[in-house]
Formats: structure tokens, C-alpha cells, sequence
């Protein structure tokens, strides 16, 4: 046997779906809060929420005439959540575009230089592998390890005079390398705008 409170829920949903004012009072009182308060967990902004809610309470009024409901509690939470998740999908949406347009995105310039310190970096590689392997060790102590040229002498017991010569050798080869490449790509850039 059904409690009392649904054949009253039922009885007041019959009245309301016939256009009676009060019996929509009475069900919009008695369900009004359960119904923000599952909103306002699922969204929550206690405005949004409420909003949410007089929409629901709103189309039911409109639509009372269309309405096939069997059981009025079970169809209001259920428009909640559709609400709720209806509004959440359409505002992520939305922050999902604004956190996207507020990333700075690589500039051209910013490609241009990475390009550009990933050829140089490459350039320096082949310029080392070009270099005898005392200098090759020494130049990498000195820039990746950030070793003092005393600190290279000692490691390698040689003097540091002899560090700052094979220093010096590496160097040389690097620049002449970088110099070469861009040379070379300036001649192209050149033969490319005259064709």
C-alpha cells in the first residue's frame, strides 16, 4: 500500500496538472529546498542553483498540460541533475575556451629561436666530435659541468695553462662552425629570393 505522502504528491500533481495554482504552491513548497540543495552540491553556486531550480519549476508550469509524470519525486530530482549537468557541460565548455585563450601560445619568434638554439646546440655537437678527445673532454667539463679551469687541471693533471689552450682550441672550431652555418644559410637565403 502506498503511504500517504504519495497519494497526496499524486493527488496534488493531478490538481496541478489541471492548472491548480494552489496545488502547484504546495508542491513547489515541499519540494523546493531538497531540490536546491541537490543543485547547489552538484554545481556549487547557490545562485546558479536556485536558478536551475526555477527553470525546472518554471517548465513544469508551461508544460503541465504535456507532462506524463508517474512519480512527481523521482522526475524533479531527476530534472536537477539534468539541469546541473546540462549546465556544467555548457559553462566547461566555456572556461575550457577561456583557460585555451588564456595560454600564450608560441609566437612565431619563439619557434624561430628554439629552431635556432637547437641548430646551434647541433653545431656545437659536430664541432666537438670534430675536435681531438683531451679537448672534447675538457671543453664539456668546463660548460656542462661548469668546472674551473684549476678544477679540469686537477681532475685531468695537466697544467691549467694546458686547459685554457684546448679551451681556446674548442672555441675556435665552435665559432668557425656557427660562422660557417650562417654563411651558408644567408648564401641560400639569397639564391631563394633571386629565383
Amino acid at each position: 500500500m502506498a503511504s500517504s505522502e504519495a497519494i497526496t504528491n499524486k493527488l496534488l500533481l493531478t490538481e496541478f496538472q489541471k492548472g491548480n495554482k494552489k496545488a502547484f504552491k504546495k508542491l513547489f513548497e515541499q519540494f523546493w529546498e531538497s531540490m536546491f540543495i541537490n543543485a547547489k552540491s552538484l554545481v556549487l553556486d547557490e545562485d546558479i542553483a536556485k536558478d536551475i531550480v526555477q527553470e525546472i519549476w518554471l517548465n513544469l508550469w508551461l508544460k503541465k498540460d504535456n507532462l506524463v509524470i508517474k512519480n512527481f519525486e523521482a522526475y524533479i530530482f531527476k530534472s536537477v541533475n539534468n539541469g546541473c549537468f546540462k549546465y556544467l557541460r555548457d559553462n566547461l565548455k566555456t572556461q575550457h575556451l577561456q583557460v585555451i585563450d588564456s595560454l600564450e601560445l608560441v609566437s612565431e619568434s619563439d619557434a624561430e629561436n628554439k629552431h635556432n638554439l637547437d641548430q646551434t646546440q647541433f653545431i656545437i655537437e659536430k664541432s666537438l666530435t670534430e675536435l681531438p678527445p683531451r679537448c672534447q673532454q675538457i671543453f664539456r667539463l668546463s660548460r656542462l659541468e661548469a668546472a674551473s679551469n684549476e678544477e679540469i687541471a686537477q681532475r685531468l693533471g695537466i697544467s691549467k695553462r694546458s686547459v685554457e689552450n684546448q679551451m681556446s682550441l674548442a672555441l675556435k672550431s665552435i665559432r668557425q662552425n656557427i660562422r660557417l652555418a650562417q654563411s651558408s644559410l644567408t648564401s641560400l637565403f639569397i639564391f631563394c629570393t633571386i629565383l
